[in-house]
Formats: C-alpha cells, sequence, structure tokens
C-alpha cells in the first residue's frame, strides 16, 4: 500500500516478525526507515553538543545515511509495537550516530591544531576543544542510567554496519564506506586520500549506500 502511515507498518512488521516471515518482516521494516529517512536527515542537522555547537554539513549528511543504515540494522532486534518507541529509538540512533561522528571531528581538529596540549593561552590550563569533550563526556554520564543498554544497542547497530561494508562487492563503493563510516571523514578528506573529485566520492556513497541496504535487510539465518 502507497504512503501506508508509520504505525501501520510497525503494526505489519511485528505480525510478520512474531509469525516468522523474516523476509516479509525486513521488506515492511525498509519502507519504514525510508518513510523516517527525511526525519533522521532533520535530526542529525539539528543535533547539538551540549555546549552548542552542531555538525558541519558535511558531517550532518554523513551522519544521516549511517544512521539510516543503523536504524534498517536496528530491524533485525526490534521488538517494541508503539509507534512512540520506534520514534525514541530511531531518536537515540541518531544521537550516538552524531556523537560518534562529532567525538572524531573533535578528536582530528584537536590534534590538526599542533598539539594535544595547546591551549588558549601561553600557560593557561584549557585547551580549545576541551569545553566541547567535556560537555559530551558529561552527557554520557547524565544517561548513566540507560548507558549499558544504549551502549550494547549502539555498538550492535555499529558492528551490524561494518560487517555489511565488509561484504559489499565493488572495491570502489567498499572504499569509500569504509573511510566514512569507520574512518569517519568527509567527502574532502576522502577526495584527497583517493584521488578522485568530490563527485566520485558522493556518486559511490551513494550507491554504496544501496548495497548496503540490500545487504542489511537481507534475512540471515
Amino acid at each position: 500500500m502507497p504512503n501506508e502511515p508509520d504505525h501501520l507498518l510497525l503494526r505489519r512488521y511485528a505480525v510478520a516478525r512474531d509469525r516468522g516471515r523474516d523476509a516479509e518482516a525486513a521488506q515492511i521494516w525498509e519502507r519504514l526507515a525510508e518513510n523516517n529517512f527525511d526525519r533522521i536527515k532533520i535530526l542529525c542537522r539539528g543535533f547539538r553538543f551540549p555546549s552548542g555547537p552542531g555538525l558541519p554539513r558535511d558531517d550532518a549528511d554523513s551522519a544521516a545515511s549511517e544512521a539510516y543504515l543503523r536504524v534498517i540494522a536496528m530491524g533485525a532486534g526490534f521488538r517494541e509495537r508503539e509507534l512512540g518507541q520506534f520514534r525514541a529509538a530511531v531518536i537515540r540512533v541518531v544521537h550516538f550516530t552524531c556523537l560518534d561522528f562529532g567525538r572524531k571531528e573533535l578528536r582530528h581538529e584537536k590534534h590538526a591544531a599542533g598539539s594535544l596540549d595547546s591551549t588558549w593561552d601561553d600557560g593557561g590550563d584549557g585547551g580549545p576543544y576541551d569545553a566541547a569533550l567535556a560537555a559530551y563526556d558529561a552527557e554520557l554520564r547524565a544517561r548513566a542510567d540507560d548507558a549499558d543498554l544504549e551502549e550494547q544497542s549502539r555498538q550492535e547497530a555499529e558492528t551490524l554496519v561494518h560487517w555489511a561494508i565488509g561484504r559489499v562487492r565493488n572495491d570502489n563503493y567498499r572504499e569509500v564506506l569504509e573511510l566514512t563510516y569507520i574512518e569517519k571523514l568527509d567527502g574532502d578528506a576522502i577526495a584527497e586520500r583517493l584521488g578522485i573529485t568530490n563527485d566520485n566520492v558522493y556518486q559511490r556513497r551513494r550507491r554504496g549506500v544501496k548495497e548496503l541496504e540490500k545487504i542489511l535487510r537481507a534475512p540471515r539465518s
């Protein structure tokens, strides 16, 4: 049924899943994920660290693609039935994906600034990225009650995405996916690393993501 609302898709997914119709459940879950891709993009672009800054636009778009893949991967183990629970799970996936991208970027920028020990002023104690990193760690501590469960869920989704990347047959697509989702490089860095244009990076990543979707939604024994 075209334009089927999320609550009906989730209901049909739960029925197919509970009756062991894994291929049907995977197809329904894919449609549910596709319905929420724009929501994922908006959430990634609106993501903010506790200290205020968000992700650069290119990183936000890359994070949205990875979060979308993690949502697809989440279908293998999702057991809730309520739409609110699904949307809360999507928000958590986006949140942790953006944190992963943001922390990588902050570490990279801190290193690129010249020294891991660089400070605001000569003789000062605080580095230019210390506040953002401290706020990141504080947020994780503030979520301590759910930290173990959230971290396990994040790691499972990330591991599944990395597993799927390793099964992409096209070497060019797989290389760009590894640099994007494992090394967390932006488009400019990937283009420079591979000696190709940004448009080539975009095309390879787009086609690679298509292959990843097929791999992730295929039934696994």
